[in-house]
Parts: structure tokens; C-alpha cells; sequence
């Protein structure tokens, strides 16, 4: 803070004791301990992690959430296999046809496969609404990045935009 002119020397520190536009590596939350997975489903839970982790996600904290989408999911497979292998429909004795029960599950679990997805960042346009939040990742432009620049060079260029 020698140089009265550079703005960024005389902003505090946050976190580690120095400010960086370098992102830490995203780590991912361990499976929840009391939710047994089956193989398949761990797979499914690791790969959706390493897709939000991929897409520069923070989800430390999303176990849980995780874990239900994953169960969710297992459980809308098993009923579309269901419906493929007896069909989705059954007809009573007098020709009354109505909705097997696990065709009504299939319904039900993609219903709530598409409550949960955008809410844990998993759907394109969730994706791209918390990209254009964030602003860093989209491109936003600095609201304040001319004023900061113009002080580090020490106010003797205006800000671009600045008419006379």
C-alpha cells in the first residue's frame, strides 16, 4: 500500500490473505453415508459430480440433493423398463383400458427428475442462467473495471466511455 494510486493494493484480502483470479479446483461431496447406491448408481452420482465440477459448479455442499437425483433417476429407469417389458397400459375384463401403475410411476419420476434437475445446475438452461449470474464466466462486462484501471495508472488516462 506504498503506492497511494494502486487501487487493488488497497483492497483487503479475502480468504487465503491475497486476492486471485486464479479458481481453486472444485472438489465434489462424498456419496451421503446412509444411502446405500448400488453400483450403477454411484457411477451415475460420480458422474454427474465430475460433469459439475467440469462445468465450474460449486456443489460441495449438494450431497443430498445429489443423492435424491441419482435415486430418482434409478428409480424412472426401472419404471420405463417396466413399461417397455408390460406395456403402459392394462385392459379390464370388460374392455375398460387404464394406465398401469408403473407407467403412472414413470410419469410421476420424470415429473420430479424435471423439478430437480435445474435446481442442482443440470439442465442447459439452468446452466446458462447461473453462467450469466455469476457474470465472471459469461463475459459480464466490470462495472467498475475503467475506474480501477484509471487509478492504477494513475489518473492519467479517463475511463473509456468518458466524453469532455
Amino acid at each position: 500500500m506504498t503506492d497511494p494510486n494502486h487501487l487493488s493494493a488497497a483492497l483487503p484480502a479475502v480468504g487465503a490473505g491475497s486476492v486471485s483470479s486464479k479458481k481453486p479446483a472444485l472438489t465434489s461431496p462424498p456419496p451421503p453415508g446412509l444411502i446405500a447406491f448400488t453400483p450403477a448408481e454411484l457411477e451415475c452420482y460420480q458422474s454427474l459430480c465430475a460433469i459439475l465440477r467440469e462445468a465450474g459448479i460449486e456443489h460441495i455442499t449438494a450431497g443430498i440433493p445429489l443423492a435424491v437425483i441419482v435415486r430418482t433417476f434409478s428409480d424412472w429407469r426401472a419404471a420405463a423398463q417396466e413399461c417397455e417389458e408390460k406395456g403402459r397400459t392394462q385392459t379390464s375384463k370388460t374392455g375398460w383400458a387404464t394406465e398401469t401403475p408403473w407407467a403412472k410411476d414413470e410419469a410421476r419420476l420424470k415429473m420430479e427428475l424435471g423439478q430437480w434437475l435445474p435446481k442442482a445446475c443440470l439442465t442447459i438452461p439452468s446452466l446458462a442462467r447461473v453462467r450469466k449470474d455469476t457474470g465472471v464466466q459469461s463475459g459480464q462486462d466490470d462495472l467498475f473495471g475503467d475506474l480501477v484501471n484509471h487509478a492504477n495508472h494513475g489518473g492519467h488516462s479517463p475511463p473509456s466511455g468518458y466524453v469532455n
